[in-house]
């Protein structure tokens, strides 16, 4: 029995491997079957990804980036086992598509805009979506014959869960049916190749700040030096050359990646699964709203209470109560989980 995922995997980001590889490993876990995962992947997003970072003179980021896209093919070869498929109908053995997560339906995506291909244009199988996200679309901003074009293809779906309250407002005013809105993979389960020590490529170090992402103003590099220093944790920037910190480390495969985040003191971001990973391995962490990443952490924000971690004028001397959250969190992975079994469970049986 073959299960197909259709998601952004084809990717140097580390959140949407993460994400994929969870999704996969969850599934395989819990049913007798194949995971396949689509290679279509838009090009300008494959060149934004792994290429574009190319382009510099600085020789740091450019040989960083190589040995990324180097560390990170290998890392896939043997997270992923080369299961792909080619195309929507490529199986005759496959039961079930499932859509998501990340922001495949994000249809104001610079590098692809509206792509049917991530709505299930000619897939026959049955379909299900899991935290599927437009991120900052809105149902206002799409033309009329594209929401035509979009209800016929949700009307084929079995069943919907988005990732945010943004996207479930769009499905509801879509089809008029209310999605179920699930936890990121990253939180409801964790692959073995995440803690197998022969894939961490890189030292881990001690006494260490993260910092993932970008978009943090000068004022906010500020206060985050400020903090480390009367701490005394040295910064690290993983994933991103980040000019104001003098560690970057380009070069990381997920699961050293991973595995500096579960190692760290604290962790500063811009970025969804900075928040997502530092939640689920339960770090202290502060985060900065990146407008074009803010409807999709938003949720997550007030579900969990979690407002006060913004950086703004200052750094608040206030640590996360861990163990009041992950009562919080303990249903709605419960919850989540089952979405996938039982939304599976009736896609084989029927």
């Amino acid at each position: 029995m073959i299960i197909k995922i259709v998601t952004y995997n084809n990717s140097t980001n580390y959140g949407a491997l993460l994400q994929c590889l969870c999704l996969k490993d969850f599934i395989e876990d819990n049913f007798d079957c194949s995971v396949k995962l689509n290679k279509y992947h838009p090009s300008k997003l494959i060149f934004a990804e792994k290429y574009r970072p190319l382009i510099t003179k600085n020789f740091r980021k450019f040989f960083g980036t190589i040995k990324k896209n180097f560390n990170i093919y290998y890392w896939k070869k043997h997270a992923f086992n080369d299961q792909f498929f080619e195309n929507n109908n490529d199986h005759k053995e496959s039961v079930l598509s499932i859509y998501g997560s990340d922001e495949i339906w994000n249809f104001s995506n610079a590098y692809h805009g509206y792509d049917p291909y991530f709505f299930g244009a000619n897939d026959q199988e049955k379909k299900i979506s899991y935290a599927a996200s437009i991120g900052r679309s809105t149902y206002s901003s799409l033309p009329a014959n594209i929401k035509i074009e979009i209800f016929n293809y949700f009307k084929k779906f079995q069943n919907i869960s988005v990732r945010d309250k943004n996207t479930a407002e769009f499905v509801r005013k879509l089809i008029n049916k209310e999605p179920q809105i699930v936890l990121d993979p990253t939180l409801i389960y964790t692959p073995k190749i995440l803690e197998d020590q022969k894939y961490i490529s890189r030292y881990v170090e001690n006494d260490y700040a993260i910092i993932y992402g970008t978009v943090f103003s000068q004022q906010q590099q500020t206060i985050i030096k400020d903090y480390c220093n009367k701490r005394k944790l040295k910064l690290i920037s993983v994933g991103y050359n980040n000019l104001w910190i003098e560690h970057n480390h380009l070069d990381l495969n997920p699961t050293t990646f991973y595995n500096y985040i579960k190692n760290s003191k604290v962790v500063f971001t811009s970025m969804f699964h900075g928040v997502m990973l530092s939640t689920k391995l339960a770090k202290q962490f502060f985060f900065t709203m990146d407008p074009i990443r803010k409807n999709k952490v938003q949720s997550f924000l007030d579900n969990f209470d979690l407002y006060d971690r913004e950086i703004k004028n200052e750094i608040k001397d206030k640590e996360i109560d861990f163990e009041d959250l992950n009562k919080n969190l303990k249903k709605h992975v419960f919850n989540s989980r089952e979405f996938l079994i039982q939304n599976i469970d009736n896609c084989i049986k029927k």
